[in-house]
């Protein structure tokens, strides 16, 4: 699983499989610029990047990590 910027559907999504994939939010404007910089920075790492995980939608709290990293399956 990895998480991606999907920059021309202005929408933050996991990909968990070759064909599925979950809709994490959609990127504003602002968002959007951040997305790029996401990408960036999974692209210099080689796909390596993280989540933090929060037990409810209402806490504040981390509750852990999850390190993902893409990778091409090609």
């Amino acid at each position: 699983a990895f998480m991606k910027a999907d920059l021309k559907r202005r929408e933050m999504v996991m990909e968990v499989g070759l064909s599925t994939r979950y809709l994490m939010a959609r990127l504003t404007d602002d968002q959007r610029l951040e997305g790029q910089a996401f990408e960036a920075g999974k692209a210099n790492l080689k796909g390596l990047h993280f989540v933090g995980i929060q037990g409810s939608a209402e806490d504040d709290e981390v509750a852990g990590f999850w390190l993902l990293r893409e990778m091409d399956l090609k």
